[in-house]
């Protein structure tokens, strides 16, 4: 009786060892993602491979014509083809979740939110649990423009006329879920809503401090609520 109850005793010693042994090997394993985390390179396909840090193509697997501005964070990619495909077919770019060039992440863009030839992919500026990123576009507005009489040089009527400006969208993006909305107050406090002492300074703000602080705000939810990825997946082509 004493013998089964002190093998039952080492066999679940064993058991926890193992355990322990399991945990601390995935703990090595993982990476945290920080605001400034720079993503394996490569073509991404769907939204699980970024999460993974895993691109399912290597730059070096593919021939491309890309143009890059790092002032603006955009990305216009013009084709991308398999160098070792036997049909000069180019990938269909509508089916390409997002790449990453010297470790940023850029994700594509519907064709409807920019006004470019090119299939066009925003730089994520802030990774986390909550990723930021921004984009401009040309918009067209119809204003009211007051029409001059020439010879008292006074106004007789108000006539309709269409102009361009430049607009910057501003976008916040679920890391878990891939979901995209408004960077804006609502959609913080909805997105942090876990983060209950974040929203009760987020309170005793007035409505032009918040906005104003509302980046910085995003900054310390995502230091506060850590993504974690595998780190040490090789990038297969």
């Amino acid at each position: 009786m004493e013998v089964k109850t002190l093998g039952t005793y080492y066999k679940l010693l064993i058991q926890c060892f193992c355990c322990l042994f399991w945990i601390n090997a995935n703990a090595q394993d993982t990476v945290v993602v920080s605001k400034n985390f720079l993503f394996n390179d490569g073509i991404y396909l769907t939204l699980e491979s970024f999460q993974q840090n895993q691109p399912d193509l290597h730059w070096d697997s593919v021939k491309t014509n890309i143009f890059t501005n790092p002032q603006t964070f955009l990305t216009q990619i013009e084709f991308i083809k398999l160098r070792n495909q036997t049909e000069n077919k180019n990938l269909d770019l509508e089916n390409i979740w997002g790449i990453s060039l010297a470790g940023i992440p850029y994700i594509r863009l519907d064709k409807k939110a920019v006004k470019k030839d090119l299939t066009v992919f925003a730089g994520l500026q802030l990774r986390g649990k909550i990723c930021y990123f921004t984009y401009e576009d040309y918009v067209t507005k119809k204003i009211l423009m007051p029409v001059y009489n020439p010879v008292t040089g006074r106004p007789y009527r108000v006539a309709e006329i269409e102009r361009e400006s430049l607009e910057r969208y501003k976008k916040i993006m679920r890391f878990d879920t891939g979901e995209i909305v408004d960077f804006n107050p609502e959609n913080v406090r909805l997105w942090t809503a876990d983060d209950q002492q974040l929203i009760r300074s987020m309170n005793e703000l007035s409505a032009p401090a918040l906005e104003e602080r509302l980046f910085k705000i995003l900054l310390i939810y995502d230091d506060r609520n850590k993504v974690q990825i595998i780190s040490n997946r090789k990038v297969e082509n």
